[in-house]
């Protein structure tokens, strides 16, 4: 889906969206709502299920409104399967594995991760396969696994960065910074805590940075954590004071919440008791319209740390009472929300393998099993993307065969069919002896071949075999046709694609290289690489003759 196709009102709500993510920013929900009412208003399934996506995000990220999360996702995911919407399922299960890990199913939260960049293999230039490394990558932080951890966050920020234009880059890059830090931390290493802080600051240097994130929760405490690493104190203190001003507010999202009780944990492994017994007092009140044992649970587990240490027997009590409760409730709730996320994960699957059926039909030619005119157009885009993305060569060939009207009329449709499968049967032959080569029915007897990062001489080396893989006609057409001779004519642009070059332009210019090819001796090849069509580009053609 591409929001640029979309009319002035989405275009700009979507502006308004980005701006508001970007900045996390209190309106980013009513701005998510406005787009799932205008998305309903134009009855566009994908954008609804674009809309939805980014209003659980919104959930996610601002509020800790679990069940309206959970609700606008499952909506999101029905709407993007069935559009077949694969950069935006990706995001969604990449949610669907933080929903996990809150509640407490590592197991389920990692399948969902994976599953999510599987979908990502056919977006080689994204950045959403960062988001789910970074994620498994803080279930081994979580398992004290730093090594594995290091690997999966060093991952995550080189995908990360291959899309500045992504609205939340700066946070996402900062996040993997912070993970780095809190890896270099357990690992003891200074030095590299130190590179990590320098980073963190030319960071928030950039002109597009929000200054605000840097007073969130992650940042102070992972800040506040290196500055006692480091002995910094005077750092620590002013993260110390911020870091609970904002704890005491309760100005943090759903997502902050372990942060939260960790930094507690920090706290009483420094001997900051009082400070660690405030913040478990604090979050008390805050949880009970919280639905998610998982969070209670733990909870429960860090007033049992600290009650324990100051040999508090009363508080112990209540909150082992509390503890036993909650665990009780988390293995009920984790029981079901696996057997919740396990039919969802069948029913998605169910779904996803109808829609592939459903998708590859639509874009094949039932004829020559090619694919059609629709497969075409929409191998394409994606095609000409990767390759101004990369700097890279992208050819586009265009055949049909040579008098193929008066062989129809001589010897009937259904040898004409024949022939044409015959053809299908080279080009896909071409296609299967090297990665790169992707071959389509255009309509009658015209034929479209793209060939992927390839020079000159190694497309007419492949355009010629294919040219002597039609002339050897099989038996079954030999019985109808004798001696007689198929041939095809060929015309190809090969380029490096600009940003503006479309599958249009390289058909416009490999159409007119065929008529040249068809004017001048019919079986010809004929190669240029110039979109406009002049008496000086055909003299610069390549051309292939026929021997």
């Amino acid at each position: 889906m591409n929001i640029k196709d979309y009319n002035n009102e989405i275009q700009t709500l979507n502006n308004e969206l980005m701006l508001a993510r970007s900045s996390m920013s209190g309106s980013y929900i009513g701005i998510c709502n406005r787009l799932v009412r205008a998305a309903k208003r134009l009855d566009d399934n994908n954008l609804v299920g674009y809309a939805y996506y980014y209003l659980a995000d919104a959930y996610y990220l601002l509020s800790t409104d679990y069940r309206k999360f959970n609700q606008n996702l499952l909506k999101a995911i029905e709407y993007l399967q069935a559009e077949g919407d694969k950069e935006h399922l990706a995001r969604c299960y990449n949610l669907l594995g933080i929903d996990s890990l809150n509640h407490g199913n590592s197991e389920m939260a990692l399948d969902f991760f994976m599953r999510g960049i599987k979908y990502c293999e056919d977006l080689p230039d994204s950045a959403i396969p960062g988001f789910m490394e970074f994620n498994i990558g803080h279930i081994y932080y979580t398992c004290d696994d730093m090594k594995s951890a290091l690997s999966y966050v060093r991952s995550a920020y080189k995908h990360i960065r291959r899309n500045r234009r992504e609205s939340l880059y700066y946070r996402n890059i900062l996040f993997c910074h912070l993970m780095q830090t809190g890896c270099y931390i357990k690992l003891g290493k200074r030095d590299s805590v130190l590179k990590c802080l320098e980073s963190i600051r030319k960071l928030s240097q950039s002109p597009n940075f929000n200054e605000e994130i840097m007073g969130s929760i992650p940042v102070l405490d992972t800040k506040m954590r290196a500055c006692h690493f480091l002995g910094d104190k005077e750092g620590f203190d002013k993260c110390f004071n911020a870091l609970n001003e904002m704890i005491r507010n309760n100005n943090f999202s759903l997502d902050d919440m372990e942060d939260v009780f960790n930094t507690a944990r920090f706290y009483l492994s420094i001997g900051m008791v009082e400070d660690a017994i405030r913040i478990a007092r604090y979050k008390e009140g805050s949880l009970g319209d919280l639905n998610i044992s998982n969070i209670r649970l733990n909870h429960a587990r860090l007033r049992c740390e600290i009650y324990q240490m100051t040999n508090d027997d009363k508080a112990r009590q209540a909150a082992l009472e509390d503890f036993f409760r909650y665990t009780q409730e988390f293995e009920k709730e984790k029981m079901e929300s696996y057997k919740f996320f396990a039919r969802m994960r069948e029913k998605l699957a169910r779904i996803e393998k109808e829609n592939n059926m459903l998708q590859k039909k639509a874009q094949t030619d039932e004829l020559t099993g090619l694919g059609n005119r629709y497969g075409l157009n929409q191998f394409a885009d994606h095609a000409f993307e990767k390759a101004y993305g990369r700097g890279r060569h992208l050819a586009v060939e265009l055949l049909d065969v040579d008098n193929f009207k008066a062989f129809n009329d001589t010897y009937g449709h259904q040898v004409g069919d024949l022939c044409l499968k015959h053809i299908a049967g080279a080009i896909k032959q071409l296609c299967d002896s090297r990665s790169g080569i992707h071959g389509f029915r255009y309509g009658g007897d015209e034929f479209v071949v793209i060939y992927e990062n390839m020079k000159d001489d190694r497309i007419l080396e492949c355009a010629r075999g294919l040219r002597e893989k039609v002339a050897d006609i099989p038996d079954e057409i030999k019985k109808y046709i004798g001696d007689k001779k198929v041939s095809i004519s060929q015309g190809i642009r090969n380029s490096v694609p600009q940003e503006t070059s479309k599958l249009w332009d390289y058909m416009y210019a490999a159409d007119n290289a065929l008529y040249d090819v068809k004017k001048s001796k019919k079986g010809e090849i004929a190669l240029l690489h110039s979109a406009v069509i002049s008496e000086s580009s055909l003299a610069e053609a390549t051309y292939a003759i026929v021997e």
